[in-house]
């Protein structure tokens, strides 16, 4: 039995990670210039001696009024700090609670597929959560301790429940590379127990790995820009080996940015496997539905002086009427790192795209890195 590292698209999901951790650390400015919401759905990090509708039920005995979202900074949300406390302190637990705010950005940015939704979080600042052994079982023959070998890095870090779907992502990733395509996982923790000033919970992993499935076929299209080529030279794999979760190599990456460069701003790229239970054999066929081909309507730049701006402008080479090239705004968070004069800045971006006109307006805000995001501890 095979144990794979990273995949590829175990590398996206990291990708996706830093750049939800550069999300939660834009300005509080944003939240004003991007319109941000009067009220929010909350949700609870780490508090071990509750699951999360027993929190929800304990509150909204304590504060009848409470409904499901709380507006932020309010007198609501610090009622409900002080609530958690004095829930702490009755069972003997002396605790400093905070929140943290998403980002505006974090409200509309796309999330890795299982991520939570954006919320604000409460949780324990101190005592400390720790995690403390995560335990695996049962699953597939040689490979625990591939499983317990990928996860270890999680003990002894904080524990929080919205971290669960990593912890999950990365288990699913990890038989799915080994031919398990219908694997179940289920996380929970057990009792938290004192160490010293902090507390520990051990996660404890439940897998169903179902069957391991074999290729049985794997063919490309690469669509009208490469109508009729072969392109199973970037096959990583053939029929009868054990089903991987990337069957395809770098082929999915290269053509989205092919497509992409050449304005198909909607280009979608999909290969869902086809399986044969009663066989346990899968086949895969990769398409790609290019969409419309955009052009650039309309470029807009918040919070730079004129010369940063006109610097920011040459440094995306993207000009109205040119075909909108998805990429070329991708590579230009690593030329505004090495300029000068944009180093010290971040930036999100905004492309609106009209399908109906195949046009795009697209927005770059710029802000300070050293701006820090809304956190409130008390």
């Amino acid at each position: 039995m095979r144990s794979k590292s990273l995949s590829f698209y175990r590398n996206c999901l990291l990708t996706v990670l830093i750049l939800s951790a550069a999300i939660a650390g834009l300005p509080q400015m944003a939240k004003q210039t991007q319109g941000y919401p009067s009220h929010l759905p909350y949700a609870f990090s780490n508090f071990v001696w509750w699951n999360d509708e027993e929190l929800r039920i304990q509150l909204k005995k304590r504060m009848p009024a409470l409904g499901e979202e709380i507006a932020p900074d309010s007198d609501t949300l610090r009622k409900m700090r002080d609530t958690l406390k004095e829930m702490l302190k009755e069972k003997g637990i002396q605790a400093d609670v905070q929140t943290e705010e998403p980002s505006s950005f974090a409200l509309t940015a796309q999330r890795a597929p299982g991520a939570p939704p954006p919320a604000i979080v409460f949780s324990i600042l101190n005592p400390q959560i720790l995690v403390g052994k995560i335990l695996i079982a049962p699953a597939p023959e040689g490979l625990t301790a591939a499983l317990q070998n990928s996860l270890q890095a999680r003990e002894g870090h904080e524990y929080s429940s919205r971290q669960d779907w990593l912890v999950h992502s990365n288990i699913i990733q990890e038989l799915e590379s080994n031919g398990y395509l219908e694997a179940e996982v289920d996380i929970a923790h057990d009792t938290p127990r004192k160490d010293g000033s902090r507390y520990l919970v051990n996660l404890l992993i439940s897998v169903k790995p179902g069957p391991q499935y074999h290729i049985a076929s794997i063919t490309a299209d690469g669509g009208p820009l490469l109508q009729g080529q072969d392109l199973s030279r970037f096959f990583t794999q053939k029929r009868g080996d054990i089903a991987d979760d990337n069957q395809f190599g770098p082929l999915p990456v290269q053509l989205r940015a092919y497509y992409e460069q050449r304005g198909y701003a909607d280009v979608q790229i999909k290969a869902p496997p086809i399986l044969d239970r009663g066989n346990g054999l899968v086949s895969y066929h990769l398409e790609v539905t290019p969409g419309p081909v955009y052009h650039l309507h309309s470029l807009t730049i918040h919070n730079l002086d004129p010369d940063s701006e006109k610097k920011a402008r040459e440094l995306l080479g993207l000009n109205v009427g040119d075909l909108y090239d998805g990429m070329a705004v991708d590579l230009f968070y690593r030329k505004i790192s090495a300029d000068a004069a944009l180093a010290a800045y971040g930036l999100t971006f905004s492309p609106a795209k009209n399908k109906a006109t195949a046009a795009v307006d697209l927005t770059l805000d710029f802000y300070k890195v050293d701006d820090k995001s809304s956190v409130t501890v008390k």
